[in-house]
């Protein structure tokens, strides 16, 4: 079995400080905040979607070096929050005890896929004191989709989607499982949105035994999604 996790708000909390982070990064680079309603209209939530989409509405157009100046200054607001308050990003409850306990498994591989860039992701899980150097991990550095980043992780862990369950906290997390056909668990601090969008099956806090129980319901059905 593969298991992927995305990391904000899944694995890592703070969210309120990263995304007042990354907002703010984009209106320094473009002059101003993107405006109200920007947000909902997005079909695509990543870091990378986020400010070409932000880029394009500020009438400037996207791949000359303005996605690079705006990632290089929200990791440098991260770091400027991280320093203020080391606490800022923390590991989520029960999250570094699972993983470890997953370890330990026969079978089960653990991978990463995560909407942030790698830069600012490592910062985060870094302050968290969460190693995720033995797992498999794709970003939004390497695509700008979350299907495609979730994909990318299995591929890098040599395993099939047939075989994988995604973790994550977002409602985009759970449309891009749908879109894959990825038995998903939901987590965090918005389970109830996720619930109302119809995710059968919510852990709270990532502690090993409702994990492992919601693991199992979720793992149940045989699901073909052909090849990476």
């Amino acid at each position: 079995m593969l298991i992927i996790f995305d990391v904000d708000g899944t694995l890592v909390g703070g969210e309120s400080h990263d995304w007042t982070s990354f907002d703010q990064a984009i209106a320094a680079v473009l002059g101003s905040a993107p405006g109200a309603g920007f947000f909902d209209s997005l079909t695509e939530i990543t870091a990378q979607a986020i400010v070409e989409a932000a880029i394009r509405a500020s009438h400037r157009e996207t791949g000359l070096g303005l996605e690079e100046r705006i990632r290089d200054e929200y990791l440098r607001r991260l770091g400027q929050v991280h320093a203020a308050n080391p606490l800022a990003f923390p590991a989520r409850s029960g999250v570094t005890a699972l993983l470890r306990h997953l370890g330990g498994i026969p079978g089960v591989t653990v991978a990463i896929a995560t909407g942030d860039w790698h830069s600012t992701i490592a910062l985060k899980l870094a302050a968290a004191c969460i190693d995720v150097g033995a797992y498999p991990m794709a970003t939004s550095s390497d695509a700008r989709r979350r299907s495609e980043i979730i994909r990318l992780a299995a591929q890098r862990a040599n395993r099939s989607l047939a075989d994988a369950v995604y973790v994550g906290d977002g409602l985009w997390d759970l449309r891009a499982c749908r879109e894959l056909g990825v038995p998903f668990i939901g987590t965090g601090s918005r389970t109830d949105r996720l619930m109302a969008a119809g995710a059968e099956h919510i852990v709270d806090v990532l502690e090993i035994a409702p994990f492992l129980a919601a693991l199992r319901a979720a793992s149940r059905p045989v699901r073909s999604v052909g090849p990476y």
